[in-house]
Parts: C-alpha cells; structure tokens; sequence
C-alpha cells in the first residue's frame, strides 16, 4: 500500500511539474509584456534604468526572451526536484541534503525571484559600464543581434526574442548552463526517486 501511495504522489508530481511549468513561465511573460522593447535602443535604456535603479528584479525583465525563459525553467526545475524528493525520498540525511539544495527555488515562486536572489544582485555591480555614456548601435546581418557600443568600451550584447522583443544578452551562456544543470539535476531525481520507488515495493513483500 506504501508503494501505492509513492507512485500517487511522484505521477501527480510529475504531472504538476509538466503542466504548471509551462503555464507559470508563460503567465508570467504575459505579465511583463506592456514594457517589453521593441528595439536594440529600447532595450538598452531598459536595462540602464534597472542598474540605475539598482533593482534586481527589473534587470529580470530586461533580459533577452531565452534568458529569462531559462531562469523561468531552472525555478520550476527546482520546485519538482523538492516535491519529489518530498513525497518519495526517505527520510534521512540524502533527503534533507537534497531538499536544502533545490529549497531556494521551491519556496521562491518565480524564475524572476530566484534570478533576483541568486544573481541579478551582485550581477547589478558589474553593468556600470554598459550604461556609461551614448552608445551606438550595430545590428547583426542575421537581424536577431545587435550590439551596444558604449563610450566606456563596453560591448552590450542584445538579443531579440520572440514578438519582435529586444533583451540583454549578457547573461545568455551562464542561463543556458545553469538551465542544463537544472533539468539533468531534475532527471536525476527522478532516477533516484524510482529506485526508493523499488525499494519500497520490494520490501512490502
């Protein structure tokens, strides 16, 4: 019967994680959606504004689509990983180990909080330059990069996303990588929670 209730609650985890995945990330890009800039120019004054403003969360939304998409997923990642381990690990020291590593991202409700808290804080110190004086713009041939030249010698990179939407792109290569750790952790999770699965149903016998 315990072995019953495992499987319930890791398949209604699961289902959780597919479906809400899917339909928090796309609410909450919905959301920001009436100040989304719709040029390379746009883009960089909406990021200037947020390392003017020192604030974490508005760099968020001034990021480029594919960043803030794979924020959005290492969050949600992050939230199936505890609940699984939750609901089917046993208790002992791998399951609190496990709950303390992804808790942050299960007890934050958003990719945008989580960027906030983890990155976009200290990520804020280091864009001074891209914000120190005019910049001039060049557009990449492929019409989806371009690049803010900056009076400083910085070089922004900006990315446009899907809806004709231009981001910062500086932080694209970090996103993916920490995207691609998150949904491998998430799988090995899964994996282990299947074993204990097993374990359990052997042992009810």
């Amino acid at each position: 019967m315990l072995a019953g209730i495992r499987r319930f609650l890791y398949d209604g985890v699961l289902m959780r994680g597919t479906f809400a995945c899917a339909l928090v990330a796309a609410a909450a890009l919905a959301a920001a959606g009436c100040g989304k800039a719709r040029t390379p120019e746009a883009a960089q004054q909406k990021l200037c504004k947020a390392v003017g403003a020192r604030d974490a969360s508005a760099l968020f939304e001034a990021l480029d689509e594919k960043t803030r998409w794979a924020w959005m997923t290492v969050q949600k990642s992050h939230r199936e990983a505890y609940d699984i381990i939750l609901s089917n690990y046993p208790e002992g020291a791998e399951r609190e180990r496990e709950l303390r590593r992804f808790e942050r991202g299960a007890v934050l409700g958003s990719g945008r909080a989580l960027f906030a808290e983890a990155f976009g804080q200290a990520a804020l110190a280091t864009l001074g330059p891209f914000c120190a004086g005019d910049a001039r713009f060049e557009r990449g041939p492929d019409g989806e990069n371009a690049t803010a030249v900056l009076a400083s010698g910085a070089h922004a990179p900006l990315r446009r996303g899907s809806k004709d939407t231009w981001g910062f792109a500086g932080f694209a290569d970090d996103a993916e990588d920490r995207q691609r750790r998150a949904l491998a952790d998430v799988d090995e999770v899964r994996v282990s929670a299947a074993d204990y699965e097993r374990a359990a149903t052997r042992s009810a016998k």
